[in-house]
């Protein structure tokens, strides 16, 4: 239901985001975000998404979103998909990690 236990392929996504077809958003906090997040996320706190901002204007990227448990990024992605986004919920940190992702 919210990515608990996802099994993430954080290298695939990795290249997505080199080759520009993807972005990865960080949906938490900025004392979260401080705190440690993937390599190569955007942060855009799930409150600017619930606002009606979104992290691109271009609808081909797809938006990989995380936060601390799959809860705020799984209401992310329904918010953005609903606007035409294709999506995906990774759940949590510790998802991307346990995937094989690095964080900064």
């Amino acid at each position: 239901m919210f990515g608990f236990g996802k099994t993430i392929d954080a290298a695939k996504i990795t290249a997505e985001l080199e080759d520009k077809t993807a972005v990865l958003v960080d949906v938490r906090g900025s004392g979260e975000w401080q705190g440690g997040h993937a390599k190569g996320a955007m942060h855009f706190p799930v409150e600017r998404i619930n606002d009606g901002q979104t992290p691109t204007s271009d609808t081909s990227r797809k938006i990989y979103l995380y936060c601390a448990s799959g809860n705020r990024s799984g209401m992310a992605a329904n918010i953005l998909s609903a606007k035409g986004y294709t999506t995906e919920n990774l759940g949590g940190l510790r998802d991307w990690v346990k995937g094989g992702g690095k964080i900064e």
